[in-house]
């Protein structure tokens, strides 16, 4: 598909698919949607890679066909150079298997030499090598020209039974060259967990792999209406889709760490519910299940979060959490297989939440009501924060910065309207209703990064920024929808350092002493870091206080 554009009054946002390695699509024609249009039931009853272990690597070795020149030659004292001497494993899920590693051996010596190799561990061992293009745990007799060197794979997978966590399997590699014995250590650090796993008798095509968190059906054929609570005990590892049917609620505690495999994901269906409750110190995490260092600022890892409709009473809250590297950090929206639902009465409320570093968006929101405070989101591919259709909406202390670098971003950080198109090709006009944007922060690297659009059709009809600093192109001079005293636009909030992704402010930021002391949500008289707003003498936009 072509390149993302920023909505129109006729046309959708781009949106990554789930489950795609696409960055785009029509969100009101994706797979999941054609193929749950079809079913008319409230609950996802209807819902119905592993790569290989390992990769053979062969070392492409430079034969002459002179081999009776080779002199091998029986001399002791000769030790081999290894690149290293330990291969070192970063933390592992149990029965997950890890990335090929390799080192080199190295024969110093003027002659050729015959190496006997063992893996110490034998066949019990979790370690798997391969040595010159031969797989295997004993090899005798190998051939190392002089000034040659051979090449030595290894990969591990962890056995589910040790419920240490977190535990090290250490074992070795054993080199005997002419009676002089070496060894490379190998080392994992492995740490157990609740697998998650997509069930077969649940597959319909078109849909991704998905199993239920909570609900489902018994034997019987009726519907399971249950919650469920994940207790902070070990990490959770999704793969494919987990599932929160309707009338089910998952209750996250404080510290809990939930890994994603690739193109994974956690859909609350309509009527369902999440409550992922953190504390300062112990945030909930969703990030993808590649624990190597490598991965740790990798985006698009994961596919989402994708929350669906419901009762007022059913409002999903997220508080002290961190998402990071997903595609899309959190999609609120009604199931779009519905297109005549109202903007739903459940509420997405998040308290110190930082969304950061995804691929497409950080939330991304269709007819959805959201109540945000102490909200970073940073770095996304192609918006932070897009909220569309309908809603209503009350954001307070907010920092949405985007300093994305991997390629260009031609879209805005921040962007709001109340047009789409829905599945069956039809302009929707919504109102956003009784919404108030303030004490917020909006900037990055874009010359604009925050943007409206919004139609005659279906004025707003409460819908106000104020205290609120914008990097835009834009005009909003003689605009009903912002407040022409505490409308800042394009001035420095002097981060202490964007290039780190370091988003708190300096004495000298343009945001300082620029906030309404009155809030409405919990947690605003604290910013992100927990520490009082006006310590400094004043209020100040954004999530984090400036302090001295």
């Amino acid at each position: 598909m072509g390149a993302a554009k920023v909505c129109n009054f006729t046309e959708n946002p781009t949106i990554p698919e789930r489950g795609s390695d696409n960055i785009v699509f029509d969100p009101g024609n994706d797979r999941v949607e054609e193929a749950v249009t079809k079913r008319e039931r409230s609950s996802l009853r209807a819902l119905r890679t592993t790569l290989p272990l390992f990769i053979l690597l062969l070392a492409v070795g430079v034969l002459t066909g002179c081999r009776k020149d080779v002199k091998f030659t029986d001399e002791g004292g000769i030790s081999l150079d290894f690149s290293r001497d330990t291969v070192l494993f970063d933390t592992l899920f149990t029965g997950v298997g890890s990335v090929t590693k390799r080192f080199v051996a190295r024969n110093p010596s003027d002659n050729a030499v015959r190496v006997d190799v063992t893996l110490e561990g034998g066949s019990p061992s979790p370690y798997r090598l391969n040595v010159d293009g031969a797989t295997g745990i004993t090899f005798d007799d190998v051939e190392i020209l002089g000034g040659d060197s051979i090449f030595i794979f290894v990969e591990v997978t962890l056995d589910q039974s040790n419920t240490s966590n977190p535990f090290i399997l250490q074992d070795h590699i054993l080199f005997n060259t002419n009676g002089t014995d070496q060894s490379v250590l190998l080392e994992a650090w492995g740490q157990n967990a609740h697998f998650i796993k997509p069930s077969p008798d649940l597959a319909i095509e078109g849909l991704p792999p998905f199993s239920y968190i909570a609900g489902g059906y018994d034997e019987n054929g009726v519907q399971i209406c249950e919650t469920v609570t994940w207790p902070n005990d070990l990490p959770y590892v999704i793969y494919g889709y987990g599932v929160v049917d309707s009338c089910c609620t998952l209750i996250i505690e404080s510290g809990v760490q939930v890994y994603m495999h690739g193109g994974a994901g956690l859909w609350v269906y309509r009527y369902g519910q999440l409550k992922a409750i953190g504390s300062p110190g112990q945030e909930i995490v969703f990030q993808g299940d590649r624990l190597e260092a490598f991965y740790d600022e990798v985006p698009g890892q994961w596919d989402r979060i994708w929350l669906n409709e419901g009762p007022a009473e059913n409002s999903n809250e997220l508080e002290n959490v961190v998402i990071k590297n997903a595609l899309v950090g959190i999609q609120c929206e009604n199931v779009p297989w519905r297109p005549e639902e109202p903007t739903s009465a459940a509420k997405l409320k998040l308290n110190s939440v930082k969304i950061r570093n995804c691929s497409a968006a950080g939330i991304l929101s269709r007819n959805y009501s959201i109540e945000a405070t102490n909200l970073l989101v940073g770095d996304c591919g192609q918006y932070g924060v897009a909220l569309t259709g309908g809603g209503e909406y009350l954001f307070e202390h907010f920092t949405i910065a985007n300093y994305w670098d991997y390629d260009i971003r031609q879209t805005p950080a921040f962007y709001i309207n109340n047009v789409y198109r829905d599945i069956n090709n039809v302009l929707q006009v919504r109102d956003i209703g009784n919404s108030r944007f303030r004490n917020g922060l909006v900037h990055g690297a874009n010359e604009s990064e925050f943007q409206f659009e919004l139609s005659d059709l279906q004025p707003p009809t409460g819908l106000l920024f104020s205290n609120t600093m914008l990097r835009t192109t834009q005009s909003t001079s003689g605009s009903p929808y912002f407040d022409a005293a505490t409308t800042y636009r394009n001035q420095n909030p002097a981060f202490v350092d964007a290039s780190v992704r370091d988003f708190h402010i300096r004495q000298n930021s343009y945001a300082v002493g620029r906030a309404d002391p009155a809030t409405e949500l919990l947690g605003s008289p604290f910013d992100l870091d927990g520490i009082p707003r006006g310590d400094n003498g004043g209020f100040d936009l954004g999530c984090y206080q400036w302090v001295p």
